[in-house]
């Protein structure tokens, strides 16, 4: 051989050698990007992070944070138990995750966030195990669940979405069942100690306005549709707050029925906006300046025939 030729005795066996590995390599090499490509969405999609990532979950992630299920993994919940279940989640959700990384049109892929099921609830919580008392409400889980065939969220709506940790179920849901049509709607039946009779005071109608303000929720577990029960009357003003003079006229009503107007009126932030106006001493000289400058404030309180009369009186042009 040629020195020339650069080549040793035994390259072209190398070579030969090298080539046969070639094929198992590749396979190697094609079976390693194949785990990686299944393994990181496998791995990504069963962590909260991954479903919180997206900016339409914040809210549900501030939520989730600060309720009773904030140690769950949304998978948990939201992807019904069992490896069949488990597998088409992720399998879907990595068609996803590689849509996005290779800048290909997911359309289609993405569905809608799937409600928690029995199943995935029962894996925590046995439902055959749960009392049948809670505090005052009687309450057997089992003969609702699975008799009338209702789901854990049918009542308990938003527990893993609730800022705060409370689990109450209002009355206003038992009421879309227990209605006295579709189901029975007796207190005692759900009651431990059935309420009284009578819960509000005699003068409570025309009292209420201060309290539901404060306290709307309270009203509600009772009356449970505010549009139904509170709008029937405070959608209908009487007639003379069409007046067109009413803002002028109203004090005499209001002095005799002060509870009446603030079942729909807040004395702090309605009534004081005009009744707290202070005016200086010698306003009724000296307001003729502010006046020029428009009437619209002052007509916000005092109507247009108090300026017409008063200018007349003193022989003053009305503005």
């Amino acid at each position: 051989m040629s020195p020339q030729s650069g080549r040793g005795p035994g390259h072209g066996t190398g070579w030969a050698h090298l080539r046969r590995w070639l094929p198992a390599l590749a396979v190697v090499g094609a079976v390693f990007v194949l785990a990686a490509a299944v393994y990181v969405p496998l791995t990504l999609t069963s962590t909260s992070s991954y479903c919180t990532s997206c900016h339409q979950m914040k809210a549900a992630e501030a939520t989730w944070r600060h309720s009773l299920h904030s140690r769950a993994d949304c998978v948990s919940c939201h992807v019904d138990p069992g490896a069949r279940n488990a597998i088409a989640w992720r399998l879907q959700e990595s068609k996803n995750i590689w849509a996005t990384y290779l800048n290909v049109s997911a359309n289609g892929m993405a569905k809608q966030v799937h409600p928690p099921s029995n199943a995935a609830c029962e894996q925590c919580h046995d439902v055959r195990a749960l009392g049948r008392v809670f505090g005052d409400i009687k309450f057997p889980h089992q003969s609702h669940v699975e008799m009338r065939g209702l789901t854990c969220i049918d009542c308990h709506r938003d527990v893993g979405h609730t800022a705060g940790d409370s689990t109450t179920v209002r009355m206003a849901t038992c009421y879309m069942c227990h209605n006295g049509d579709a189901a029975l709607g007796r207190c005692a039946l759900c009651h431990v100690t059935a309420p009284p009779a009578e819960v509000h005071p005699p003068d409570y109608l025309a009292a209420h306005g201060a309290f539901a303000l404060q306290n709307e929720e309270q009203c509600l577990r009772c009356h449970h549709d505010k549009a139904a029960f509170c709008d029937a009357c405070h959608a209908q003003p009487t007639p003379d707050h069409y007046s067109g003079t009413w803002r002028y006229t109203h004090g005499p009503v209001a002095a005799a029925d002060t509870a009446g107007c603030l079942g729909c009126h807040d004395e702090r932030s309605f009534c004081q906006q005009c009744h707290e106006v202070d005016h200086p001493s010698d306003w009724v000289d000296t307001h003729g300046e502010t006046a020029a400058k428009g009437t619209e404030s002052c007509l916000v309180c005092h109507p247009q025939t108090m300026c017409v009369e008063c200018h007349e009186q003193r022989g003053i042009p009305a503005p």
